[in-house]
């Protein structure tokens, strides 16, 4: 079973470097870094998938950090945990 949910999440662009290619997406990762009450950060990495060849080819040229907003379909595979973003839009925060 999967649970679906539009959002738009804002951190810096991670480049994953994986000996896998696939034809159908192009995989990076959001990180977030969020402050917690003790004075520590909590350093999260949500995975992301791209289809579309304009906006692959967009993130492909980005540096690794650049500050993003993306907006897609959040899923999370229940037998497995996992938790990634369909990514529909990408924008770069100045």
């Amino acid at each position: 079973m999967q649970v679906y949910n539009v959002v738009t999440v804002s951190g810096l662009l991670h480049h994953i470097r994986t000996g896998k290619k696939s034809d159908k997406y192009f995989p990076f990762s959001i990180k977030q870094e969020t402050p917690w009450n003790d004075g520590t950060t909590r350093r999260d990495f949500l995975l992301s998938r791209v289809f579309c060849p304009n906006l692959q080819e967009e993130v492909k040229g980005l540096p690794e950090g650049t500050p993003l907003k993306v907006q897609g379909t959040l899923q999370s595979s229940l037998g497995s945990g996992e938790m990634y973003i369909h990514v529909e839009e990408i924008h770069k925060i100045s």
